[in-house]
């Protein structure tokens, strides 16, 4: 099902583009009794196709009405003055050609304040431009193959990161902690398989590319996809040889993740991790706390378009 522009922004009105700025000063204001600009952290722009659009309107709201960020959204289209509504300190454009994103989001983003691109899909070469203008891109596309592709000739010119490493954060994290153990970092190099299932493939190649861009496993290791026995992105990890294992998988309430360390010289254990906030307001109010680039997204990314 299609969305309209004045579904983005319900609560809206239907500005010129002119007159846009003036709009959310006004709106914002009416909402809070006062000026919260001084609140804001960052201009955040979300850019793809209208019928991706609608969830990311719903997080920049979110986000703008607590006075954390100035929200653009737009979508592409063949239209040089495209129809424009504002809700507060969100505005939303429909149907702005590419050539003319960049001047749009020089017009309207906050210039004494990081800009952050949410990338939720449309033609890879647009990537170009907005990387110049923003501080960092954080890439959330349905199918990202050629997205990431061209992402990772960019990586000089912006920090970038994806919201498909962003759920992956625990599971990472605690894969990491794995080998914090010697025994399991002493039999690195007898771990030969690494299996995950799931329902998202490339979350799991992105993971598996992380893990064979951060350790050195001997030449047979093999990473094996199956299916996962729910819809989320990532029912399990197991990383084993013969005889020894690690696992992370997802608690049957999906709100917690369960590790189990099996490996010689080491007593078996288990332990339950609570998943952090995977809503798309969750990972956005994360992403605003970085500022670096982060090598191991990239050295991951790099690794999994080459292979």
């Amino acid at each position: 099902m299609s969305t309209s522009p004045s579904e983005l922004l319900p609560a809206g009105a239907a500005v010129s583009f002119n007159k846009i700025g003036e709009a959310m000063a006004m709106g914002t204001c009416q909402a809070n009794g006062a000026t919260p600009m001084r609140a804001l952290v960052a201009t955040v722009v979300a850019v793809g196709p209208i019928e991706r659009l609608g969830a990311a309107a719903e997080a920049l709201q979110s986000l703008g009405d607590a006075g954390t960020v100035r929200g653009i959204l737009i979508s592409e289209g063949d239209n040089p003055a495209p129809p424009a509504r504002v809700a507060g300190n969100t505005v939303a454009l429909h149907g702005l050609p590419p050539a003319y994103f960049n001047n749009a989001v020089g017009a309207l983003r906050l210039s004494s304040l990081p800009t952050l691109v949410w990338w939720r899909g449309g033609r890879p070469d647009t990537l170009d431009g907005l990387a110049g203008l923003a501080e960092r891109i954080v890439l959330d596309d349905d199918e990202p193959e050629s997205t990431w592709s061209r992402a990772v000739t960019l990586f000089e010119g912006s920090a970038f990161s994806d919201l498909r490493w962003a759920r992956l954060t625990q599971w990472r994290a605690l894969m990491a902690h794995f080998f914090d153990i010697p025994e399991v970092l002493a039999a690195t190099a007898d771990f030969s398989k690494l299996t995950i299932a799931g329902s998202d493939r490339m979350s799991a190649r992105l993971f598996a590319a992380w893990l064979q861009s951060s350790l050195q496993f001997n030449a047979g290791f093999t990473v094996e996809y199956a299916e996962g026995s729910t819809k989320a992105m990532i029912d399990e990890v197991r990383l084993a040889d013969h005889e020894q294992e690690l696992v992370i998988r997802l608690s049957p309430h999906r709100t917690c993740l369960e590790t189990q360390v099996s490996v010689q010289g080491h007593r078996s254990a288990s332990r339950l991790v609570s998943l952090r906030d995977q809503t798309l307001t969750g990972l956005l109010t994360e992403e605003l706390r970085i500022r670096a680039r982060d090598g191991a997204f990239e050295r991951a990314l790099s690794r999994l378009v080459s292979a």
